[in-house]
């Protein structure tokens, strides 16, 4: 039960950074002449290819905990 909690945070907590990159990936889109739509676009981009890097190293680092 514990490692699912700890599990669980760890996954929130890369989250919370996904966000941040995506927020980062959205100004500099902005910074750098897209429209609105189109920087919203890149920072989502950015945002769910960060979370499938955090998804993918769980899943290769929990098997090698437990």
């Amino acid at each position: 039960m514990q490692n699912l909690l700890i599990l669980l945070l760890a996954l929130v907590a890369l989250a919370a950074v996904s966000a941040v990159a995506g927020l980062i990936g959205y100004n500099v889109s902005r910074e750098g002449g897209s429209s609105v739509s189109t920087a919203i676009s890149r920072g989502g981009f950015v945002f769910f290819s960060v979370m499938t890097l955090f998804i993918a190293l769980l899943a290769v680092l929990v098997p090698a905990v437990t």
